[in-house]
């Protein structure tokens, strides 16, 4: 059986993407980023949630690594072009999910993106990831759904009301987010940052729970 990263964010979409993976006999790993200071622990706990619903629909065991993401967008607010975090934060957690797919040995990697739905998954932006993410394989098994069959297949699942728990947002979101990404100015907001130290950082410092 094979395996893949699963990105997993405590919404509706990105649990309903591993679920389907799961039904066709794929294992996941999740991969969970907490971009708050969050006290009360509200996302850390809903995705731990998630994980073990999700774990009644197969017999393997479950793991996520859960990581602190706010170190990384700090760094991005600071260095990098404002407009550019959403997208920037996209592009890190792939590179993430592909470093964690090396040691987890699977070149994998699941999302939840639904085509427009948010600043990162306009057309532009997702053609953005694509030169980060080669000698892997990224599925959407949802980028053609509207938001109501999500919340029917969460429903169905017995996720939503999880998934609809309100927790602790991204306090790093830009007021003008950018939908048309060019790659020249990604590249030189990327530039000004050291990717690979955050890529490591978050690995090395991840919470790793099975279930």
């Amino acid at each position: 059986m094979r395996k893949f990263i699963s990105l997993l964010s405590g919404g509706l979409d990105s649990s309903i993407a591993a679920y389907l993976m799961i039904k066709r006999g794929f294992i996941p790993v999740f991969l969970s980023f907490l971009t708050s200071d969050d006290s009360n622990h509200s996302m850390k706990n809903k995705v731990i949630d998630l994980v073990k619903l999700l774990s009644r629909y197969t017999d393997n065991e479950l793991k996520i690594y859960i990581i602190n993401h706010d170190n990384n967008l700090e760094a991005f607010k600071q260095f990098c072009d404002r407009k550019l975090t959403c997208v920037l934060c996209k592009r890190l957690m792939l590179r993430t999910a592909k470093r964690l797919g090396s040691l987890e040995n699977t070149n994998i990697i699941v999302t939840g993106d639904i085509l427009g739905e948010q600043a990162s998954q306009t057309l532009d932006n997702l053609y953005s990831y694509n030169n980060i993410i080669q000698d892997f394989i990224v599925l959407r098994p949802l980028i053609g759904c509207d938001k109501q069959e999500v919340i029917n297949m969460n429903k169905k699942i017995g996720s939503y009301e999880v998934s609809s728990i309100p927790s602790a947002g991204c306090k790093f979101n830009p007021q003008y987010p950018e939908t048309h990404a060019k790659p020249h100015e990604i590249q030189h907001s990327e530039s000004k940052i050291n990717i690979f130290d955050l890529v490591e950082n978050s690995i090395e410092n991840a919470e790793v729970l099975k279930f």
